[in-house]
């Protein structure tokens, strides 16, 4: 499989896997065009053990000059590099055609055709433009590799830890099973600070590709957060139960991409029965306490938190014990009992969510902590002692507002009816 992006009906180009000498004609070529427009230009580091490729990703900072807007910045690229098709983004990324080349850029010729049978084979070269260096640089970080933040991110999610295309962050636990992107509290998007906290050291991280998938592995492997449960059954069932303790996006992979395959299935496997890592380093309440504290987020993470746990109590009280602790009108058609309960529920939320004094009942004790979060158990207190005069606070309040709805529909009756005569002798 090579580019995908063009194997459409639409472009229907041929875009093969690039050997290596085909693939750094392209990179070289391209960084060399792009370094007139940019002040930098820059591909990932690769991942191990690499002979082909799909496609060439490169990431911009810095333009020379400034474009009237990113379609526009991003057309002058197809333009410089020759780009035969594109498909662009208004989130400063595209999809590049190019012709397969024929010589490398010193000008020595690749062995590689540029036709297959009567296909003409093209590259593809994907491209992102950042907004600044450090953006640019945290993309280099989560692309680099090939695989390992995967492996990475497969390592630190059981502690509470998501790194995606922009920085790293803390979920917090109480919210991230009902809202995963509500439970994400930013720590850092510095590349050097999170391999740091990880446990892993940035300079063999920047220093180049690694030799082979096995030097890569034994690189994660030195996070503190990585973690081999001694064997409790026969190696091929331990390798079973990684496989099933893996999240749904981290089952597709092992589907999709042999590195992270090889992790599971070989890499910890083998350190499980060699009995490596078997002893936890951390916990998931020490890596929060930590990050919280090291990067300056822990009153984000509790008032996030908070107002979450908040949110869930009101709802609870509302459903639970308002709603639910309020009896049912048992005859449906008995309409006086039907508008009771409901004036009641709807006057007993007003008071005791949302601090309304208007109906003239006044809780004797207040309901609320000085943290904001409700004493459920006062409030049912409440409910028992002053419903009743809470209860025909609000009918009172229902038969006022309808004898005022009652009183307005008469005078708009009466008005229609004093205005008709005139005019009927209009013309």
């Amino acid at each position: 499989m090579g580019g995908s992006a063009f194997s459409s009906e639409e472009h229907n180009l041929y875009t093969p896997r690039m050997p290596r000498p085909v693939y750094n004609a392209v990179r070289d070529r391209c960084v060399s065009i792009l370094a007139d427009l940019y002040d930098s230009v820059a591909a990932p580091l690769e991942g191990p053990e690499k002979t082909d490729f799909g496609d060439l990703d490169l990431v911009l900072a810095c333009p020379k000059t400034e474009s009237a807007s990113t379609l526009q910045a991003l057309q002058e690229i197809v333009n410089a590099l020759g780009a035969e098709k594109s498909i662009l983004y208004e989130n400063s990324s595209s999809n590049l055609a190019l012709p397969w080349p024929a010589a490398a850029a010193d000008g020595t010729p690749l062995e590689d055709d540029v036709v297959a049978g009567e296909k003409k084979k093209h590259v593809q070269v994907d491209v992102r433009i950042c907004d600044s260096p450090e953006a640019q640089r945290w993309i280099l970080f989560k692309h680099a590799h090939g695989d390992i933040w995967n492996v990475i991110g497969s390592v630190i999610r059981p502690y509470g830890l998501t790194a995606d295309e922009t920085a790293l962050w803390i979920r917090v636990p109480e919210i991230e099973e009902t809202n995963r992107n509500r439970a994400k509290v930013r720590l850092t998007a510095d590349p050097d600070q999170v391999l740091d906290f990880l446990g892993l050291p940035a300079a063999r991280f920047w220093e180049g590709p690694f030799a082979s998938a096995d030097d890569m592995y034994e690189y994660v492997a030195q996070c503190r957060m990585f973690h081999v449960p001694p064997a409790v059954a026969a190696a091929a069932q331990a390798s079973e139960d990684d496989a099933k303790s893996l999240k749904t996006n981290d089952r597709r992979r092992m589907r999709q991409r042999p590195t992270f395959r090889r992790w599971v299935d070989d890499f910890t496997a083998r350190c499980r029965a060699e009995g490596r890592f078997a002893t936890p380093r951390t916990d998931r309440a020490q890596v929060t306490a930590e990050a919280l504290a090291r990067f300056g987020a822990e009153a984000e993470y509790t008032a996030r938190r908070d107002a979450y746990l908040l949110e869930t109590q009101e709802h609870m009280v509302w459903t639970d014990v308002i709603k639910g602790g309020v009896a049912p009108v048992t005859d449906p058609s008995d309409m006086v009992a039907v508008t009771h309960r409901a004036c009641l529920v709807k006057a007993l939320k007003a008071i005791v969510l949302e601090g309304d004094e208007s109906y003239g009942v006044v809780p004797r004790e207040s309901l609320r902590a000085p943290s904001g979060f409700l004493h459920v158990d006062r409030v049912r207190s409440f409910m028992e002692r002053q419903g009743a005069d809470v209860g025909e606070a609000a009918m009172q309040r229902h038969r006022q507002k309808s004898a005022e709805h009652m009183a307005a529909k008469r005078a708009r009756e009466q008005a229609a009816a004093d205005t008709a005569p005139a005019e009927a002798k209009l013309p």
